[in-house]
This record gives C-alpha cells, sequence and structure tokens, in this order.
C-alpha cells in the first residue's frame, strides 16, 4: 500500500512538472510529455483540479478528432516575499517584491536602509504583509554568509549576528530562506539562461578593486562546503596578504588566474562571472589570449552576466520554491 502511494505521488509531480513549464495542456499531451498512462492522468488530473492547482480551461475543436479540454496550471496558488538587501553607491537598501509562482510581480516596495538595523527589514515585511496577500514563504538575499542559523560574515560587518530566520519566522509565522547574493546571482543566471540542471556551474562574483567570492551550483542544487565557506577565493595562496587591486586591469588578471584555478580542479561545464565593467567580448577576448586556458583540456563555455540584481531575484524565486518537490525533478 505505501509502495502505491509513492508511486502517485510521484506520478502527481511529474504531471505539475509538465503543466508548470508549459502553462496549459491537454490530458494527451500530459501524458506523452510524463510518460505517463492516459488513464492514469485523467485521475490525477480530476484530483489536481480539486485541489485548485489546475484549472480546466476551454475546450479545443481539433479539425480532425474529439475536442479536448486545455488545463491551466493555477501559478496564483501560491506567493512568495522575495526580499533582496543590496549595496548601492555605498548605502544599503531593501528591495521587496511579491510574486505568484510564475514570477508575476504582484507589489514591489523599495526602502533605503536609513540605519543598518534588523528592524528595517522587519519593517518592511510588516507593511507589505497588511496588503493581505496570503504568503506562502519569504526568501531573502544577503550580502554576506551564515554560520548556522546567523549572520557571520557580511558587507562591512553590518549584518553580523542577524538571526533573520528565528526574528521573522518566529514573528510571521512564515517560512524563511536565506542565501548569499552571489551564489542566488548564479542561480538566477542558470535558470534564466536555461543552463541544464546536470551541468557543474562555476559562478564568479568579483567587484573590481575588491576581493572574490566563488559559488558552485550542480542538480539544482548549491555547494556551500564545511560552514558555507566553499567558494571563499579571498584565502587561495595567492590572495592570502595581498592588498587590494588597484585597478580594473590588475582585477582581471586576478580573474584569469581564478578561471585556471577552477577550470583545473572542477573541469565545469560552464561559467558565469558577475564582474562590474567587463563584456562577454571583453571576456572571451581575455581567455582567447590566456595560454593557460588554452593549454587545460576542459572547454567550458564562459558567461558574461549583465545584471546581478535581476540575477539576484531570479535566484529569490528558486529558492522560495525550493520547498516543491515538482520543481527538482531531475
Amino acid at each position: 500500500m505505501e509502495n502505491k502511494h509513492v508511486v502517485k505521488a510521484a506520478n502527481l509531480n511529474k504531471v505539475r512538472s509538465v503543466l508548470f513549464k508549459y502553462g496549459s495542456a491537454t490530458k494527451a499531451k500530459l501524458a506523452g510529455e510524463s510518460d505517463i498512462s492516459t488513464v492514469t492522468v485523467n485521475g490525477l488530473v480530476k484530483e489536481l483540479v480539486e485541489a485548485g492547482e489546475f484549472i480546466g480551461g476551454e475546450l479545443i475543436h481539433p479539425k480532425l478528432g474529439r475536442p479536448s479540454v486545455h488545463y491551466h496550471f493555477n501559478y496564483d496558488l501560491e506567493h512568495y516575499l522575495l526580499i533582496s538587501i543590496q549595496e548601492t553607491a555605498g548605502k544599503l537598501h531593501i528591495v521587496a517584491k511579491v510574486v505568484n509562482m510564475r514570477g508575476d510581480i504582484k507589489l514591489t516596495r523599495n526602502q533605503p536602509m536609513e540605519v543598518v538595523e534588523i528592524g528595517a527589514v522587519i519593517e518592511v515585511i510588516t507593511e507589505i504583509l497588511a496588503q493581505k496577500l496570503a504568503i506562502t514563504n519569504i526568501a531573502i538575499s544577503i550580502p554576506g554568509k551564515q554560520i548556522g542559523s546567523k549572520i557571520a560574515v557580511s558587507w562591512h560587518d553590518t549584518l553580523d549576528g542577524w538571526d533573520l530566520e528565528a526574528e521573522i519566522g518566529d514573528r510571521f509565522g512564515i517560512p524563511v530562506r536565506i542565501e548569499n547574493d552571489a551564489n542566488l546571482a548564479t542561480v538566477g543566471y542558470c535558470k534564466e539562461a536555461a543552463i541544464p540542471d546536470r551541468d557543474y556551474v562555476v559562478g564568479i562574483y568579483y567587484l573590481p578593486m575588491s576581493m572574490p567570492g566563488a559559488s558552485l551550483f550542480h542538480n539544482n542544487g548549491l555547494f556551500r562546503g564545511q560552514d558555507g565557506l566553499a567558494g571563499e577565493i579571498r584565502y587561495l595562496p595567492q590572495f592570502i596578504g595581498q592588498a587590494l587591486p588597484r585597478s580594473f586591469e590588475e582585477s582581471a588578471r586576478n580573474l584569469l588566474d581564478i578561471l585556471c584555478i577552477y577550470n583545473s580542479l572542477l573541469a565545469p561545464h560552464t561559467f558565469v562571472i558577475h564582474m562590474e565593467g567587463l563584456s562577454q567580448r571583453q571576456l572571451e577576448k581575455l581567455i582567447l589570449e590566456n595560454d593557460v586556458l588554452q593549454e587545460q583540456p576542459n572547454k567550458p563555455n564562459f558567461h558574461c552576466a549583465v545584471s546581478f540584481d535581476k540575477d539576484v531575484m531570479a535566484g529569490l524565486q528558486w529558492l522560495a520554491m525550493s520547498h516543491l518537490a515538482f520543481m527538482n525533478l531531475k
């Protein structure tokens, strides 16, 4: 009996995954794409319509054959509050958006953090929840990293010691997920560019004249290492004790060294690089001129991302929906 329930749950998730991808489809389309029999799909669709996950749509009359109903995914079944704590011109501010499962924006806020304290985040959330939108999950990007539940490494140490999960989750009774913004930018770019989940991806986040960081993404998951310290490039031997780069050109040379190291050690399919002032054309030129990269046997794809903030928001959408089993089907 238990095995029967497991099979049914797996089949429901396959059908959910197909309709989420296409938006609308007939039962025949759902059966074909999910590799489940039409008879089984009929029962599954009925159950999903009754639960409000699918919406029965219009009757389509083809030129040949019987008419069929198109079913639509109910993207408004859940709503998420996405919060990005961002730095602009040396100051932090909060960008908040309420989105549905498709990413359609229902509400947006941009609030400067006049005083950098956890209360500023709680104030924004309180104001948004007062709008009476049912929020399923809250996802927050931070310019830092957590060790345990508390932020331990952050922008100018201003967020250190914050426990957003406890402060917000306990206060509002809504699940809260926290992630480093550079990690989310890598994930978001991969999702927006439809990079296959099976690919090994190394993301490099590098503000010129600062220290870079790396993200490792594969199989729809981030590799964080012990205490989330994977990707701390500043602790590579050649960077320990080194002064910050004094020019964009010096930062670009550092970037190439980093690419050589990670390409040799991890042999990823793809590099995603967020580096202000660097274009795809410049990146490709630097790679072609680098003897080490040309010598190395692994030949990855190199992507120079355009918008860090946009990719972070796409990553936040992924983070907010990570509880949905059908989003993680391989």
